[in-house]
């Protein structure tokens, strides 16, 4: 039986995925020891948590990004263009922790 080809398609929506998934298992992570902790008088913070929403944040945008795009190149230039520039705020306001 002849072996299944796996599509470019695919591998991108395999990667799209797997951006969800460490996205939300990240936020939810990070709500709990950012909101919960607190209430019950245990603070944490510093260079690991900082680390830990960096990570989480440019998941997020590789998991939205790929389906943007594919909307934006359906609509046009100007959404490309529109497209691209939401992308660079987006990774500029996560790198200097503007959010």
């Amino acid at each position: 039986m002849a072996r299944k080809q796996r599509t470019e398609g695919a591998a991108k929506r395999d990667l799209v995925k797997l951006c969800c998934f460490i996205a939300l298992i990240l936020a939810a992570v990070l709500i709990l020891i950012s909101n919960v902790l607190p209430l019950l008088g245990v603070e944490i913070g510093g260079p690991v948590i900082g680390a830990l929403n960096l990570i989480k944040d440019i998941a997020l945008l590789l998991g939205i990004a790929f389906s943007a795009f594919a909307f934006a190149r359906s609509a046009g230039k100007g959404a490309v263009i529109v497209f691209w520039v939401a992308v660079a705020i987006y990774v500029a306001s996560a790198i200097c922790g503007l959010f």
